[in-house]
């Protein structure tokens, strides 16, 4: 700690506080001795003073004193009083903060201009270009991506509604140290907010406070407790300046990673466009029920979707299809693998997103068919044929799920007309955007 100076030399922090108040902290309290006992512990306090500090105390007039001891009591009390605008601080915080639901996703974002400019996580637009914008009020806009950085995982919408509604935050332009505190700001697992009457108000407009656990040149990391639905959210500093924008965490706890101010500030002076090929990656599970019931099984497929617009895929099929199956039936016919490309129509955003899905590709199967039977060996013989075949589908998803009807033309049935397969199909979440 410093020293303050005065006539005759200068007087260290702890006799100085020594002399505030012998038995009273920072709230005040009585400087008389409240007892014999005291005014001896008192002038017991007095001897011991090293004689610097006595002679400094005698050469300063009482009034002097008096001030500089209250302006130490000013400083061990000023950190205390501090926080106590902190509410007043993080509800002005809050109304530069905005909720986003693009398609199935729920994401934050902040306010940077007074343009109704939204800073939020890449990985939150990917999927389409287009988003609602809700604010803490009540109200909500429609967002277009107008930036984007997906190596930064960063991005910038445009509300022309928020233009001059929303008190903007600024960008911090040093880097944030080891150890600083910092508030998160945005809408933890807010698809399951005001499900239920006790869950009324709360998740989304929420702040939670951690430190600067580290600093990269491209990241963050902070113990903050952030959650999916932060991501885009802004974390700042006391002053309420931007330090970064949530962009991913680990699967331990209080592990999260921020993309940094410096990389929104990059992406507002470029104004880089976002591409038009660009979109997420996932990974889905099917159930799969042929015509036939003996080649039943289970689907795994790796697709991509491309702004929420066209979709690629392509499936890998196991089942359950036996020579055994063959040899009672007479013939087993089972699809063994997809590669797919359609056109996606979304419905609806959030709790109610839906899409409608219509695409052709081609489907490679397997069929065994029943031979001759063998006396001596007391087996039938078995054929086995592969072949690719084109193939047409649609399908109807509601958030995570969605059923799909395949058909392929040219294969005859043989309960008359085409072959087909149903799918129930499982999405997980993405693996990764791009």
């Amino acid at each position: 700690m410093g020293r303050i100076s005065g006539a005759g030399g200068g007087v260290s922090f702890s006799h100085s506080l020594a002399l505030l108040l012998t038995s009273e902290g920072c709230g005040g309290g009585s400087s008389e001795p409240s007892s014999l006992h005291d005014t001896h512990k008192q002038s017991k306090n007095a001897r011991n003073m090293n004689p610097t500090n006595r002679l400094w105390l005698r050469g300063v007039p009482m009034t002097a004193n008096i001030l500089r001891i209250g302006v130490l009591w000013l400083g061990l009390c000023g950190s205390a009083l501090a926080e106590d605008d902190l509410p007043d601080r993080v509800e002005r915080w809050m109304e530069s903060v905005v909720l986003l639901v693009t398609g199935p996703g729920w994401c934050s974002g902040v306010v940077i201009d007074d343009q109704g400019t939204v800073a939020t996580a890449y990985h939150c637009v990917a999927s389409g270009l287009r988003s609602e914008v809700h604010t803490e009020s009540g109200d909500r806009f429609m967002g277009r991506t107008i930036a984007a950085r997906p190596r930064d995982d960063i991005a910038l919408i445009r509300v022309p509604g928020l233009a001059g509604r929303a008190q903007p935050l600024s960008l911090r332009e040093d880097s944030p140290r080891r150890g600083e505190t910092v508030y998160g700001l945005g809408h933890p697992f807010a698809p399951y907010a005001d499900r239920t009457d006790a869950m009324k108000g709360m998740l989304t407009w929420s702040v939670t406070r951690g430190i600067v656990s580290n600093v990269g040149p491209r990241l963050l990391q902070t113990d903050a407790a952030l959650n999916p639905g932060n991501s885009g959210g802004p974390v700042v500093d006391d002053e309420g300046r931007i330090v970064g924008i949530t962009s991913r965490k680990l699967s331990g706890d209080n592990v999260a990673f921020l993309s940094t101010a410096k990389n929104l500030q990059a992406l507002v002076d470029s104004g880089q466009k976002p591409s038009p090929i660009g979109g997420t990656l996932g990974l889905g599970v099917s159930l799969v029920m042929p015509q036939d019931e003996a080649a039943a099984g289970l689907g795994i497929g790796l697709s991509t979707t491309i702004r929420d617009r066209l979709v690629l895929g392509g499936e890998l099929f196991l089942n359950g299809a036996t020579e055994a199956d063959a040899a009672y039936v007479g013939e087993v016919w089972s699809p063994m693998w997809m590669l797919s490309g359609g056109v996606r129509q979304t419905l609806g955003r959030g709790h109610f997103h839906s899409a409608i899905e219509l695409g052709a590709g081609l489907v490679g199967s397997q069929t065994l068919s029943r031979g001759d039977y063998l006396e001596g060996e007391r087996r039938w013989t078995m054929a086995v044929e592969r072949g690719t075949e084109p193939a047409a589908y649609a399908r109807f998803s509601f958030g995570g799920a969605g059923v799909r009807m395949v058909v392929l033309p040219t294969r005859p049935s043989a309960l008359g007309g085409a072959s087909y397969l149903v799918a129930l199909d499982i999405g997980l979440p993405p693996l990764a955007t791009y």
